[in-house]
């Protein structure tokens, strides 16, 4: 047999409303933490403002968001006007945003092709080398890239210009008794 008590009832009562009360006060928490971020974002984007300062992520932001707006293929021409031609080196370490922007100022974008231009974008990488994520740099967007929009076939270099012979031996010479295991 099961004892039964009014108790119990009433146990089970409290305990729901205070799973109930628990989850207000999450919700609480959570609605003031997102106030004051976006209190945070007002008054550091006023900062800026006042000051006359952009950081490199404000560049990027405000050049994509004209890109968005009404007057994106007088921007677009402008700039091709300006940059005929777009080489991003080392693009592995592109992210989403940037990729965004050279994709439709440079690449085959609708603004591109409505001013009757051709594509005019070059991109050098190597995902082996997406080494700055703690930039922004994003081997997603490269490996998207390459299977969206490339239209002829990456070559390959066959040597090692970065590195003189000299400088290897050099290096192999300076660490050549280094314990490499």
């Amino acid at each position: 047999r099961v004892p039964a008590s009014p108790l119990f009832d009433a146990w089970r009562d409290w305990c729901e409303a205070d799973d109930a009360w628990q989850q207000v006060q999450k919700r609480l928490r959570v609605a003031l933490l997102q106030r004051l971020r976006d209190d945070a974002r007002h008054r550091l984007a006023a900062m800026k403002q006042t000051r006359r300062l952009q950081t490199y992520h404000d560049l990027i932001d405000h050049v994509a968001n004209a890109l968005d707006g009404p007057h994106r293929r007088a921007l677009v021409a402008r700039l091709r006007a300006q940059y005929r031609i777009a080489l991003v080196d080392e693009f592995q370490d592109t992210d989403e945003r940037q990729w965004q922007i050279f994709a439709r100022v440079f690449g085959d974008s609708h603004d591109v092709r409505a001013l009757g231009e051709l594509p005019a974008l070059f991109l050098i990488g190597d995902p082996t080398q997406a080494i700055y994520g703690f930039r922004g740099g994003d081997v997603a967007t490269y490996l998207a890239a390459k299977h969206d929009h490339a239209t002829v076939h990456a070559d390959r270099l066959t040597h090692n210009f970065r590195s003189r012979p000299a400088g290897l031996r050099a290096a192999r010479a300076r660490y050549g008794g280094a314990d490499t295991a």
